[in-house]
């Protein structure tokens, strides 16, 4: 089973989010959590946004995002503690055309690499 953090800077966003979008958000971890992100649809789990801070870099994430109806959580895997955890580290409340808001989803990676240099070290 995965374990799931979610960073205070996307937490005070996912907070003004609605009832609806967060239950579904809860839904998709569940699952994820359960069953892995291989049993989540394409159209509500992208594992590929991109590698940050480039694919070449020793310390790259792989930026992945659960897509619940017009809302992004943005994040990336990886092992801590001994266990898998998809750490949240962006969120984009509404989703007004196709493709990610390039502008969060920079914001997401820069934390998912900071958060994952921080495990790192640890």
């Amino acid at each position: 089973a995965y374990n799931v953090a979610i960073c205070q800077r996307a937490q005070k966003i996912l907070n003004k989010a609605g009832k609806e979008k967060l239950a579904e958000l809860e839904s998709l971890i569940l699952e994820y959590s359960t069953l892995g992100p291989s049993a989540l649809p394409k159209t509500k789990f992208n594992g590929g946004e991109g590698w940050f801070p480039s694919i070449k870099a020793a310390n790259k994430i792989r930026l992945e995002a659960f897509k619940p109806w017009q809302l992004r959580a943005y994040g990336f895997c990886r092992q801590y503690k001994g266990r898998p955890w998809f750490f949240i580290t962006g969120i984009a409340l509404t989703k007004k055309r196709d493709g990610a808001d390039k502008n969060i989803l920079k914001a997401a990676a820069k934390e998912a690499v900071r958060v994952n240099d921080e495990i790192e070290r640890s």
